[in-house]
């Protein structure tokens, strides 16, 4: 018998053998499995990215200041210097609006000191979240202008709890005297509405005795820019006050 004449013509290259192989392969699989499979490879490739890099969290109470781990006691001197060697160069600081966690108890002059820190840190903004009165934790949202309008109002709640609202060019303040409970802030919300009139500023000046605690200061502020007709959308916050005078920020 003589043996078959070889043919070339019908030896198949590897690759075209492997790419016929590979199409057998997919079609064999049922669509339902290819897109399961599909589906694993996205989650697991989104699940490998790293996650964005976040602000530390600060938190200031009745007597520190934590930023993450680290924490400052709120009775040293130069406080905000001293916060601010924990917020420099950390990330989504600089360039950012931070967020910041300040309990009701807290003393107003370390509420604006951290802030004075966030200034150095080259922060451009910040958010406040405190509990309210009623409970409800809510915000409000700091801005770091050192100058406004000289109709916008500022407003400073003294040691005996009476507030005094004037003009932020100068002017004669305006004294709420204290209420049954402490600070009037009906009236006092009133008073800052009625100086801040059809004012176009965007920013209130606030602050308050340091024998006060922030949370007269946080409700003061949320109910002065949550008001109907209220045309600030912000608060700069003050450490000391000259009644009747521009306002001094840090």
């Amino acid at each position: 018998m003589r043996p078959s004449p070889f043919r070339p013509s019908r030896v198949l290259p590897p690759l075209v053998i492997l790419i016929l192989g590979s199409a057998c392969d997919e079609k064999s699989v049922p669509p339902q499995a290819q897109e399961a499979g599909a589906a694993a490879v996205a989650t697991t490739s989104s699940a490998a990215q790293p996650e964005a890099p976040r602000a530390p969290d600060i938190l200031i109470d009745a007597s520190t200041v934590a930023i993450g781990t680290d924490h400052v006691a709120t009775g040293e001197l130069g406080l905000a210097d001293k916060v601010a060697v924990f917020l420099t160069g950390r990330p989504a600081i600089e360039g950012h609006t931070v967020s910041l966690v300040a309990m009701r108890p807290a003393k107003p002059s370390s509420v604006v000191a951290v802030v004075s820190a966030l200034r150095k840190a080259k922060a451009t903004g910040a958010v406040v979240h405190t509990e309210a009165r009623d409970n409800t934790t809510k915000d409000l949202p700091l801005s770091f202008a050192t100058s406004s309008f000289d109709c916008a109002a500022v407003a400073w709640i003294a040691k005996d709890a009476s507030i005094d609202v004037w003009p932020a060019g100068g002017g004669t303040p305006k004294r709420v005297i204290k209420g049954l409970a402490g600070p009037d802030m009906t009236l006092g919300t009133e008073a800052i509405m009625k100086q801040a009139g059809a004012c176009n500023a965007n920013e209130l000046f606030l602050g308050a005795d340091d024998v006060l605690t922030w949370g007269l200061v946080f409700d003061l502020g949320t109910s002065a820019l949550g008001s109907p007709g209220a045309r600030a959308s912000a608060a700069v916050l003050m450490r000391d006050a000259n009644l009747g005078r521009k306002p001094v920020i840090e």
